[in-house]
């Protein structure tokens, strides 16, 4: 189960579409960005977000749980990450 804090992140991050930037939550949440990337690596680690190297932060299975809804199709980390790479 998420803490208030992170379930309030889940909230920025669904609002802008189910995935955002570390700076955008950072400024959202009104933290320092240095902390925000370790709140943000622990849920990564907890698999309620996945983020990724360049900055780009997803709501996760888990998060998508612990928000109450559910997600069209359920991909792992790796497949979404193929998948992002192929946009570019």
């Amino acid at each position: 189960m998420p803490s208030p804090d992170e379930t309030k992140i889940l909230k920025i991050i669904d609002a802008e579409g189910g995935e955002s930037t570390l700076g955008k939550v950072a400024r959202k949440m009104g933290l320092n960005s240095s902390y925000a990337r370790v709140i943000l690596n622990s849920m990564g680690k907890n698999d309620i977000i996945d983020v990724y190297r360049n900055g780009k932060i997803r709501i996760a299975y888990k998060g998508w749980m612990a928000l109450g809804k559910k997600r069209e199709k359920k991909l792992d980390g790796l497949k979404r990450y193929m998948e992002d790479c192929e946009k570019f």
